[in-house]
């Protein structure tokens, strides 16, 4: 069996990512003949290592136009057609927007079948703002429609038009593709399968909604992502929690299959010893998402109570300008010297192996896998519940509401003064990450869903 990987290297691979998903993966299903498909933003490798001797296939950014002048007015005024479907799909919601979305994709993808780019000279913005007026001049949709102003427009559009390019994608020729998210790579793998009758396997290892994108994105992936699940041969997800969120949004039970992410346990062997002064160690990547401003607002109440408690944040700044608010944050509580800006570690159990506690701050999340790696450490946990935290930990952490520092920093002081609650609660956490969230059990789920994909 032959499988094409489709997978999104326009964002930097970090540590736990998909990208990171997608290493773990390949290296262990030798028995199938990968092709990797690589979305990327001038790289020329896929952002993480493939196997020795697996084809890869880098994707530009942005696809040729039509040649010739009289190729381009045709396909001007086709991809002018179907975008104004698409659109009013995108805002009409229902049935009959979704109905409107897939033809205006289909269309799209027929017009990029040639490998150029899809939206080539559409007058975008005029098009969306039609859209607009005329959703907005319907049945009320739900949320209502805010006031779309022509810059607005003009951004929604940029974004459009960027996030389709990959229908313009070509495959080679394999038995499945597998998506890694209901995003850019699922588009490929409509296209191929609209195409060339390739079917597909959707993974979701969250929610592929940028809330920051403005409405008419956040409804063009939500639209999308529902189109995948209908065209899907089977759906994969990482939780539970975020299967209902699949369902909610139509998929067919029949079709959804949960496989929990896998870490590798050997690489996360327990941690025997605690350092002898109390420490609160959070691990990840600097960013908004992952609040650490309620951690530090929490770390001055835990101070409070255990006067020599310190705070390591160990990893890369994805977001300086973030990681800058939180430098300016821990000035202005007078926490210098007791909150420490560790930088990225070997690995996780390095930095886990300096603190008593492990510590995740988040307001959104899937599974992380440095809460997953802190349980096989053998470390109690302090989470916030959002995303599947509370699902993944079960009762061997604590689990606390997100954005409350006074509950956070609660929680950590309850583990900082109890040694023995410590320990009780980090074996029970290695057992239920052992038992759930290892690498092997991930693997051969996969290998059963391909081939019944495929049979499918």
């Amino acid at each position: 069996m032959r499988v094409a990987l489709i997978t999104d290297d326009t964002y930097p691979y970090v540590p736990g990512g998909v990208g990171d998903w997608c290493h773990r993966l390949l290296h262990g299903l030798d028995r199938h003949a990968f092709e990797v498909v690589a979305l990327h933003a001038g790289r020329r490798e896929p952002a993480y290592t493939v196997p020795a001797g697996t084809p890869t296939h880098p994707v530009p950014e942005r696809p040729p136009a039509p040649a010739g002048r009289a190729a381009r007015n045709r396909h001007r005024r086709a991809a002018t057609a179907a975008a104004v479907l698409l659109c009013r799909g995108v805002l009409a919601g229902g049935d009959q927007g979704a109905t409107l979305f897939a033809e205006g994709l289909r269309r799209l993808a027929e017009l990029a079948r040639g490998g150029t780019i899809p939206m080539y000279g559409v007058p975008l913005a005029d098009v969306l703002l039609d859209a607009w007026q005329a959703a907005r001049g319907a049945v009320a949709t739900e949320p209502p429609l805010p006031r779309l102003s022509v810059r607005d427009a003009r951004t929604a559009a940029e974004l459009l038009e960027y996030a389709v390019r990959p229908l313009a994608v070509r495959l080679p020729a394999v038995d499945l593709a597998h998506a890694v998210s209901a995003g850019r790579p699922l588009l490929v793998a409509l296209a191929a399968q609209w195409q060339a009758g390739t079917p597909f396997l959707l993974t979701e290892h969250g929610t592929y909604l940028r809330t920051d994108s403005g409405p008419f994105m956040l409804r063009f992936y939500r639209a999308l992502a529902r189109l995948g699940y209908a065209e899907a041969a089977l759906v994969a997800t990482a939780s539970r929690f975020h299967q209902r969120w699949q369902l909610r949004n139509g998929a067919d039970p029949a079709k959804i299959v949960v496989v929990p992410g896998g870490v590798e346990p050997l690489r996360y062997a327990p941690l025997e010893t605690e350092p002898p002064s109390p420490t609160v160690v959070w691990v990840g990547n600097i960013a908004p998402h992952k609040d650490l401003h309620t951690l530090i607002r929490a770390f001055r109440r835990i101070r409070e109570a255990v006067p020599h408690a310190g705070l390591r944040l160990v990893g890369p700044a994805t977001d300086a300008g973030y990681a800058q608010t939180c430098r300016r944050l821990v000035d202005r509580l007078r926490l210098g010297g007791t909150v420490e800006f560790a930088g990225p570690a070997p690995t996780s159990r390095h930095a886990y192996a300096t603190g008593q506690v492990a510590a995740l701050s988040s307001v959104a999340e899937g599974t992380p896998d440095t809460l997953i790696e802190a349980m096989l450490c053998a470390r109690p946990t302090v989470s916030t519940d959002v995303g599947a935290v509370a699902e993944a930990v079960g009762d061997t952490g604590l689990v606390v509401p997100p954005a409350d520092p006074v509950a956070f920093a609660t929680a950590c002081v309850e583990l900082l003064a109890d040694p023995v609650r410590r320990r009780e609660l980090g074996g029970a956490g290695r057992a239920r990450a052992l038992r759930h969230f290892t690498v092997d059990p991930m693997r051969r789920a996969y290998d059963h869903l391909y081939r019944d994909a495929v049979a499918s």
